[in-house]
């Protein structure tokens, strides 16, 4: 995996960690996928990676929802 896709992916993931509102948590959300998805095609990542690192995202997107409604 090339060092500044993680480092792109590990932030955007960072900053849905840190997200609070729902408009907030889908812009995060999105950008961590897109940043997962980009480096899925152009070969940098390869499909458990994906798999592993789009299961964090929702994981962390899931927690961030249940956080916001209580």
């Amino acid at each position: 995996m090339c060092k500044d896709s993680l480092m792109q992916i590990n932030a955007a993931i960072e900053i849905l960690g840190n997200a609070k509102v729902g408009p907030e948590l889908v812009a995060a959300q999105s950008q961590a996928l897109a940043f997962i998805q980009s480096a899925f095609d152009v070969e940098e990542i390869n499909q458990v990676e994906k798999q592993t690192l789009e299961k964090k995202v929702r994981r962390i997107y899931r927690n961030q929802l249940i956080e916001e409604s209580t």
